[in-house]
């Protein structure tokens, strides 16, 4: 079973609402490909400026390292892409990547244990898509044009390709808020609140106009 963050635990069978299909519900998660590993799928559309999509599992313990592993793949200048789960999601004018790592890195536990944090790097022109990001329910999600370098970067943290890979969000789980666990770790709120200090990012609602 892969390694879940703190905040995440699978809830027993009397735990789950009821539901029609619940019977299916349970014998389909006891069965679950929910593991160390990565799924993909190659581009196939012109018009899209990647050359594949991936989702990898990886143990809460590595997934920073993998992140940052990841984000070696991206130009020295993108935006950041960051918020709170189920809001928009903010995405930052071009900044320099080490700058942007730096950031992040003072709220690594926050952003990889955190189920309400969402963040990611981004660069794209006409002509390329590289995104990097840390979903909600912490794993990665990648889009990129180097294959084989994604492959022998897979390789290098024993992340095998799983035919039929699941995810924890697809089944039911509990979470926990970060602070209930860990009462040093700063409230998503603030983190956000931070990261927008930083970035120089502005949310306030603009002045209205009138005609």
């Amino acid at each position: 079973m892969l390694e879940l963050p703190i905040t995440v635990r699978i809830p027993s069978d009397e735990e789950i609402d009821y539901r029609p299909d619940i019977d299916e519900i349970l014998f389909k998660r006891r069965k679950a490909k929910i593991v160390e590993g990565y799924d993909l799928t190659l581009n196939e559309n012109p018009r899209l400026p990647y050359r594949f999509q991936a989702t990898v599992n990886i143990g809460n313990s590595r997934l920073w390292d993998l992140f940052q592993a990841l984000a070696a793949t991206l130009p020295d200048k993108v935006s950041c892409v960051y918020g709170l789960y189920e809001e928009d999601n903010v995405t930052t004018p071009l900044l320099q990547k080490q700058f942007v790592l730096n950031e992040l890195e003072k709220y690594r536990d926050e952003l990889t244990q955190e189920c309400q944090l969402e963040a990611g790097l981004l660069f794209q022109t006409k002509d390329i898509l590289i995104e990097l990001g840390i979903s909600e329910s912490k794993y990665i999600r990648y889009w990129g044009a180097e294959l084989e370098r994604f492959k022998l970067l897979m390789k290098s943290f024993r992340l095998p390709f799983v035919e039929g890979l699941e995810f924890i969000d697809e089944y039911p789980k509990i979470v926990t808020p970060l602070r209930e666990l860990v009462r040093t770790a700063k409230a998503p709120e603030t983190v956000i609140y931070y990261l927008d200090q930083a970035f120089h990012i502005d949310r306030r609602a603009p002045d209205p106009f009138f005609d």
